[in-house]
Formats: structure tokens, C-alpha cells, sequence
């Protein structure tokens, strides 16, 4: 069995798991810990960064916009990064508005999402594109890595600064539970659409959407895999 089957299930096991314990035991009780430990890691990251020799290069390569590289492509890029990032049309945010107390603000509340989203891409910019001239030498090939960056260039942070292997170990885990919030908030979703319309308790919902999460996602991940050699 490959082994991204097995982290598969592993990471639906857990998933499940949180969404069990509900909005209010589950999914709040876990982002309140681990998203405040990211974005301090990440403050913490970007300062450390741009003292470094170089980095000022990848601040101007970042803020300062090449408009002789502008594209409709450009804005296409854009807008899926911002769908992505706000989970624009994924149904998360009316399933979590669900769950809102009447007196809360709807206003306020997208605001300080949408203020909140944008300082986290900031900083993330600001680690990754000015280690990349820091500890690269502003490669271009390097830029254009993608979400690859992440596993290539932190890892040159990481090594050089002091108790970088502890910090790094500790980094990657709040990567691996901020993807593991999205997933839950991903879940969430359709478990509440189950809920509500075929009236089944949470436990067995749980149950049937851990079932064909791992029916569609077994393909993909076998996709991905030494399987996908097999002619």
C-alpha cells in the first residue's frame, strides 16, 4: 500500500476526529491554540529575515509592482489566490456564519477576516521572497517554485539561524495544523449539509463523509505515487 494512502487516512482519522467535538469543542478549541502559535512563528520568521544580507532586494521585488510583466493571466492568478485564501464559494463560510451568535456583526466580522488574511500574506511574502534573494540570490528559477518554496527556501532559514532544527520542526507542525483546520473547515461543510438535510446524528454524518473522503481520495493520492509509473 503506498504510503501516502496510509498519511491519507491518518490525516482523515484526525480530522474526523475534530469534527466529532463539534464547531464550539472541536474545530474553535483547536484553531484558538495553533493559529496564534503560527502567526507568532511567522512574525518571528519574517524579522529574522529581513535582517539578513540581500534581503532589502526582495522587499523591492515584492512591494514594487513590473508592469511590463502585467497580464489578464496576472489577474486570473489573483482572483484564485483570493477564492483560495477566502475560501470564496466553498460553502465554509456560510456553514460557519451558520454557527455566528445573532449579535454579532456580519460586517465586522468580514472585515477583520478580510484585514487578517491580507496582513498573513504579507508576512508570508515577506519571509519567503526576501529569503530567496537572502539565501539565493533572487534565482529566478527559485521564485517560480510555487508552494515548493516553502520546502526549499525555509529550510535554508531554518538552517542558519540559532535552534533553527527546533524552530523548524516547530514551524512545519503549525503548517501541517493550519492545513489541518482547512480540511476540518472543508468537512465541516458537508457534514452540516448531511446533518440538516437527511437529519442523521453527527457521529454517523462523521462517518459517511470519512467513507468517501477516503473513496475519492485514494485515487489521487495513488496518482501521485509510484502506481502512477504503472503502464
Amino acid at each position: 500500500m503506498s504510503a501516502l494512502v496510509i498519511f491519507l487516512f491518518i490525516y482523515a482519522v484526525v480530522t474526523v476526529g475534530v469534527i466529532v467535538g463539534g464547531v464550539k469543542k472541536g474545530i474553535e478549541n483547536i484553531s484558538k491554540i495553533l493559529m496564534p502559535a503560527l502567526a507568532i512563528i511567522s512574525i518571528a520568521l519574517m524579522i529574522f529575515v529581513l535582517c539578513q544580507d540581500g534581503a532589502g532586494e526582495g522587499v523591492a521585488y515584492f512591494f514594487i509592482p513590473k508592469f511590463e510583466d502585467f497580464s489578464f493571466k496576472t489577474v486570473l492568478a489573483a482572483l484564485g489566490q483570493l477564492f483560495y485564501s477566502m475560501s470564496i464559494a466553498m460553502g465554509i463560510m456560510i456553514t460557519y456564519g451558520s454557527y455566528m451568535k445573532k449579535d454579532v456583526s456580519i460586517k465586522s466580522s468580514s472585515l477583520q477576516i478580510a484585514i487578517c488574511d491580507s496582513l498573513f500574506a504579507i508576512v508570508s511574502g515577506l519571509i519567503i521572497i526576501p529569503a530567496v534573494f537572502a539565501f539565493s540570490g533572487g534565482d529566478e528559477s527559485a521564485l517560480g517554485q510555487g508552494p515548493g518554496l516553502m520546502f526549499v527556501t525555509l529550510p535554508k532559514i531554518f538552517d542558519s539561524m540559532p535552534g533553527g532544527v527546533v524552530i523548524g520542526a516547530v514551524f512545519f507542525i503549525m503548517v501541517f495544523f493550519a492545513a489541518l483546520t482547512s480540511a476540518i473547515s472543508l468537512m465541516e461543510t458537508v457534514v452540516s449539509i448531511i446533518e440538516d438535510k437527511l437529519h442523521w446524528n453527527r457521529k454517523l454524518s462523521c462517518v459517511i463523509v470519512f467513507i468517501g473522503s477516503l473513496i475519492l481520495g485514494i485515487p489521487s493520492c495513488l496518482g501521485f505515487s509510484s502506481w502512477s509509473d504503472v503502464s
